[in-house]
């Protein structure tokens, strides 16, 4: 029976493990082509684009297998409503475990974090965790109005 079922365990053991290669890819290549969202491709270039359009960068920090990070962008900041307000910033994606990227950024520990920050990279306000649609959304009128 035990030699029946081995071949089956050993395929499934291969399939469940199977794990695709992420590691060269940027956090851009990794997260950003999914749900349409009009991420910058880099941090560098968000900065200039800020600059340049006098806005300001909203920088989501995130972490490969991070289900809330996934969650952020999947339900709250992929919804229309939530993408038309986006309009106002140029938008970026950051890689906790990229020491580049982290090193632009004010320190933190937990992911994901929403940094909104000046083109000079000086950090407006934060927020951590996830938001869903309706809380997120509020959030940006209070920062607007401030």
């Amino acid at each position: 029976m035990i030699k029946k079922l081995l071949p089956l365990l050993l395929i499934f053991i291969s399939i469940g493990c199977e794990q695709k290669d992420t590691k060269n890819k940027t956090t851009y290549e990794k997260y950003a082509t999914k749900y349409n969202i009009p991420w910058e491709k880099d941090l560098a270039t968000a900065f200039a684009k800020a600059k340049k359009e006098h806005k300001i960068v909203l920088v989501m920090v995130v972490s490969q297998g991070c289900r809330w990070c996934e969650k952020m962008e999947a339900e709250t900041l992929s919804d229309k409503e939530v993408l038309d307000r986006l309009k106002k910033y140029i938008l970026v994606l950051a890689d906790r475990e990229t020491p580049k990227e982290r090193e632009q950024l004010p320190p933190f520990k937990h992911v994901p974090v929403i940094f909104f920050m000046t083109h000079k990279k000086e950090e407006l306000d934060n927020i951590r965790g996830y938001f869903d649609k309706e809380d997120f959304l509020n959030y940006l009128n209070e920062f607007e109005n401030e």
